[in-house]
């Protein structure tokens, strides 16, 4: 456990949040599906999908694995298609709540943020993919 932690210090900053983010988003769908369980919702199949892909991409982050990329890429996809899912979901999210609060948008400016926020998402998230597998890639010699 103590290599696992001291690898992930090593990462550059973008990895480590890449890795909170997909640790945080694991215990939001381990929420969301323990809620779908309980309710007999739908979507369980959907959240409990998502929560193997972040499970996975920290996991494979943690063992310094290229093949994250894939995992990102195909969460990225599922995301656009289904319900926005995206790693940098809560980051986003943040962003767009303060200027919520500061400047008070009309409906229309909530449409076109709306559009921004899946371009941004979906953008973040292919970049991210990317980013995985160049670094591990590129640092595979190197990391072992």
């Amino acid at each position: 456990m103590g290599k696992l932690i001291n690898r992930f210090w090593k990462f550059p900053f973008f990895i480590q949040l890449i890795f909170l983010l997909c640790v945080l988003g694991a215990l939001i769908n381990v929420v969301l599906l323990t809620r779908d369980v309980l309710n007999s919702a739908v979507l369980w199949r959907l959240h409990l999908g998502f929560l193997i892909l972040y499970v996975g991409q920290a996991a494979f982050i943690l063992t310094q694995e290229k093949y994250v990329s894939l995992l990102t890429l195909l969460q990225g996809i599922m995301a656009l298609l289904t319900t926005a899912d995206f790693i940098f979901v809560p980051l986003l999210q943040v962003f767009g709540r303060m200027y919520y609060w500061l400047f008070s948008p009309s409906v229309e400016s909530m449409k076109i943020y709306q559009y921004v926020f899946m371009s941004a998402a979906f953008t973040l998230q292919m970049a991210s993919a990317a980013y995985l597998w160049g670094y591990f890639y590129k640092n595979r010699e190197e990391l072992k």
